[in-house]
């Protein structure tokens, strides 16, 4: 009887929780909604401010960096950067950058938690380097696409193909019409309506709101799903590549973070569970899932927004065929990831100093030079 009371109390537990996920998500939604009609409702003043920040393609990627880097969430990031694209506020071409910048930020997440075992020895250097194989490739897809990019916009035409292909027609105006996104504009209306009719107010209350969301989000999966999910990992997941990058996109889809579930692996990595060329592919499956966050976001926006979230998940796709699939360039990473946690086993500052030059103190310096 006593062993039925658990279960029970166990599946209650359990739906709570996921009824927390479905309203912490609406709030979510209704937050970058509210950004989104903050941002329109300042005007091409507040527009024009925001171009002159991003105009510089090189700026924007580090802007993508640091915010992300700050937020230490690219979900974050790139569903705010969606916000801003719907309300006109950043053109697509300018988000691009943000994006790319985004993806590399991500990955501080997993060098703050592999530094914990930086008094372990082998433990450390195993779980550094699963670490910093995130880094090094999102890092190389950034050094091969963003140029290519700049020179002939590829990522852009090829999510404004399937922008058109999918809805016929790419504008700010074109809007999806759904009882979800009414139920959303209903709920940014209540948002609004705290902020005294002060737009800055209602952009900064939304920011914050689609942030703790996310959040909440993030906490109650990972309960949710990856504690259930851990003792699988070595198992079923890790066996092939082509599974580790399924899995790796299937889970961070689930939990709605690719920081979360990169970092889980982390430990597993410097308890010498998994090793760095299994953590590779699961990394960039990781990738391809913390996209669909901002897909989430921009349904609740118009079609731009969705396009922008198309070039997020294009710049991914486009860096696992030409790193991944390119045996030239396919072990990079990992050699790179090897040859920096060998260096740090001896000398311990050069995680920490890699950490706050890189994810810090540059980014911070080139967007301060940037706007002089």
């Amino acid at each position: 009887m006593k062993k039925n009371n658990l279960v029970v109390n166990e599946h209650l537990q359990n739906a709570l929780k996921i009824v927390g996920v479905v309203m912490c998500l609406y709030l979510f939604l209704v937050g970058i909604k509210g950004l989104s009609s903050g941002i329109k409702n300042m005007g091409g003043d507040f527009a024009n401010d925001i171009l002159t920040t991003t105009s510089n393609p090189l700026l924007a990627l580090f802007i993508g960096i640091l915010a992300t880097t700050l937020f230490q969430s690219s979900s974050t990031t790139t569903s705010i950067i969606v916000g801003m694209v719907s309300g006109g506020a950043v053109t697509l071409s300018g988000a691009i950058p943000m994006i790319m910048g985004a993806n590399i930020g991500t990955t501080v997440t997993n060098t703050i938690v592999s530094i914990g075992h930086i008094n372990r020895g082998n433990e450390f250097k195993r779980a550094f380097s699963a670490s910093t194989v995130h880094d090094f490739f999102n890092i190389l897809a950034v050094l091969i696409l963003f140029p290519l990019e700049v020179a002939f916009g590829f990522i852009e035409k090829s999510a404004t193909g399937l922008g058109t292909l999918l809805f016929g027609t790419v504008s700010t105006d074109e809007v999806f019409k759904s009882p979800i996104k009414i139920a959303i504009k209903w709920g940014s209306k209540h948002i609004e309506s705290l902020s005294f009719d002060s737009n800055s107010l209602y952009i900064f209350i939304s920011v914050v709101l689609t942030f703790l969301m996310l959040f909440s989000i993030v906490k109650l999966l990972r309960i949710l799903v990856l504690d259930t999910i851990k003792q699988y990992f070595d198992q079923y997941i890790f066996k092939t590549a082509l599974r580790a990058i399924f899995f790796g996109m299937i889970l961070t889809i689930m939990v709605q973070s690719s920081s979360i579930t990169t970092s889980t692996i982390v430990p597993l990595a410097g308890a010498g569970v998994v090793t760095l060329r299994q953590i590779y592919p699961f990394t960039l499956g990781a990738n391809i899932g913390t996209t669909v966050t901002a897909l989430l976001a921009s349904l609740t926006l118009n079609v731009t927004a969705m396009v922008a979230a198309f070039a997020h998940l294009f710049f991914n796709i486009f860096g696992i065929i030409v790193i991944f699939l390119n045996p030239i360039l396919k072990d990079i990473p990992i050699k790179l990831a090897e040859r920096i946690s060998d260096m740090s086993i001896k000398n311990k500052f050069i995680p920490v100093i890699y950490l706050l030059i890189f994810f810090f103190s540059l980014p911070f310096l080139i967007i301060l030079i940037g706007r002089l």
